[in-house]
């Protein structure tokens, strides 16, 4: 069964993908002077609320296996949600007490655990809200000790909303956190795009406006050292001009973003660019270049650094680092994303 509702030049249709087995939420917008300004999002909030599509004319700037979607595994835009990435020995300790994720199963990766507790999780959604200058959803899971199979490895009663906002000039995803427990809840939150190589891999271009790079083990965990890519030593990590992804080969933390300045993907034979904007709670953004086979990189806008939680507990400077956010009793957190779209010709 579907249901579409529609004003003006924005909808919303909720239907089912049988192939899927899940719930299918769609905004759309069609620009009435040139279809191919016209632009769409799909989320599947039963596959961990997985922004699996952002299509921008014909150009499908979201790569998405569907095996993978159906497996509830790596792929689309999903939400790393309350612990991104990994964590050292998949053990943490928060205002004196220790927890163990070690019960926690990945599709991948299981030695560190691996992004997150919710992006495997059926999530909850409300009513599209259709208006003249624009279209959005709310999807939202819970972590309680009635909805959650890890909650004593998080055992922090909390619930994670995201809002969806499509506006004739991109995406806007707005996360609140509500804090519903009775003691302080530690989080970081952030998403995880797989973003396509329209372009291919030298013709697609991208920047961050970062001044350090944080270094890594071999198991892609911090050493608690940050590394100046303004210098000529680590000038191989330097993204603040424009790059073709094909020029690099990263899987690296950056920090020290300049206000005000978004990350760029360049598409530079579709003459389209991708602009992200965040609000001043995201601190850190990642860089994954892939391999030489795989069409598509990825860049992932954190509220914190990898394994915020355990970093935090090692001093005032590598709090900084770390950007571990802690919310009181019965309060609430927002932040937000921005994916603006622009049109170079």
């Amino acid at each position: 069964m579907t249901t579409e509702h529609r004003q003006g030049a924005f909808s919303a249709e909720i239907s089912q993908d049988a192939e899927l087995a899940s719930t299918i939420l769609s905004l759309s917008y069609e620009d009435p002077q040139n279809p191919a300004r016209n632009m769409s999002i799909s989320i599947a909030p039963d596959l961990g609320s997985n922004l699996y599509r952002f299509r921008v004319g014909e150009h499908e700037v979201i790569y998405c296996e569907r095996e993978l979607l159906k497996q509830k595994s790596f792929t689309g835009d999903f939400v790393l949600w309350p612990l991104p990435n990994r964590v050292r020995n998949r053990r943490y300790s928060f205002q004196g007490q220790e927890y163990s994720l070690e019960e926690v199963k990945r599709p991948q990766g299981n030695y560190v655990l691996i992004h997150g507790l919710v992006f495997d999780r059926q999530w909850h959604y409300e009513q599209p809200v259709v208006q003249q200058d624009a279209v959005s959803v709310t999807t939202y899971v819970d972590i309680n000790k009635e909805s959650d199979h890890w909650y004593e490895s998080y055992p922090f009663d909390s619930r994670l909303s995201l809002t969806y906002t499509l506006t004739s000039e991109g995406v806007q995803i707005t996360y609140q956190v509500q804090n519903k427990g009775n003691k302080v809840l530690p989080f970081g939150f952030a998403l995880h795009p797989y973003f396509s190589l329209l372009s291919g891999k030298q013709d697609t271009y991208v920047s961050v406006p970062a001044a350090t790079v944080m270094e890594a083990d071999e198991e892609l965990l911090p050493t608690g050292r940050l590394l100046d890519v303004g210098t000529t030593m680590y000038a191989m990590f330097d993204v603040r001009q424009p790059v073709a992804v094909g020029n690099l080969k990263l899987d690296h933390v950056y920090m020290d973003l300049q206000p005000g300045t978004p990350a760029v993907i360049d598409y530079r034979q579709q003459g389209l660019q991708i602009r992200i904007s965040a609000s001043d709670d995201f601190t850190h953004a990642v860089i994954f270049t892939a391999t030489e086979k795989d069409n598509f990189f990825c860049l992932e806008h954190q509220t914190c650094a990898t394994d915020a939680i355990n970093l935090h507990n090692q001093g005032e400077e590598r709090q900084r680092m770390a950007h571990l956010l802690e919310l009181q009793p019965g309060s609430s957190f927002k932040g937000e994303l921005n994916y603006q779209v622009a049109f170079t010709r």
